[in-house]
């Protein structure tokens, strides 16, 4: 993939994200519309595994509120734009995934920083809210950002 792609993507994620966490439920069938149109513009083997990485990232959530680590505003359980956000994570971390090439020891790293950074900037902008002290919710965000990557890695590799 040339260069200039792979940023212009990663500048559209950013700014997907941005909105969707902006707009929540304002936004979210724009969110899911473009998340799905992402969805669909992925290579056609590719799909099947994009799904199985967003499902597991919506498990993932899913079991930090059974846990009351935190909520969503306005929602009991994964809001639409979230679920939305996480296929159109997906999408874009396969581009990622094939562009930079990174060992198990850099997810690891990625995740465990870049995971619970995503939630404390959705935190500030009032798109969840913690329910336990941020001592314990970020460190827990941290492993499983930790596992949840590099198995994205293992998935995406293996298809």
């Amino acid at each position: 993939m040339k260069n200039w792609r792979f940023w212009l993507l990663t500048l559209g994620f950013d700014a997907y994200w941005a909105l969707a966490v902006g707009l929540r439920e304002r936004g979210e069938l724009i969110a899911a519309a473009i998340a799905v149109l992402a969805l669909l513009l992925s290579p056609n083997g590719s799909r099947w595994p994009l799904l199985t990485l967003a499902i597991l990232g919506i498990a993932l959530d899913s079991l930090w509120l059974a846990l009351d680590l935190f909520h969503f505003s306005g929602s009991h359980w994964l809001p639409l734009w979230m679920l939305s956000l996480w296929l159109a994570f997906a999408c874009w971390w396969r581009t990622l995934m094939a562009t930079l090439k990174l060992p198990v020891s850099g997810l690891i790293a990625l995740g465990a920083i870049g995971g619970p950074l995503s939630y404390l900037i959705g935190a500030q902008l009032g798109a969840m809210q913690l329910q336990r002290s941020a001592a314990l919710v970020y460190p827990l965000l941290a492993c499983g950002w930790a596992i949840y990557l590099p198995l994205t890695g293992w998935i995406l590799r293996n298809r």
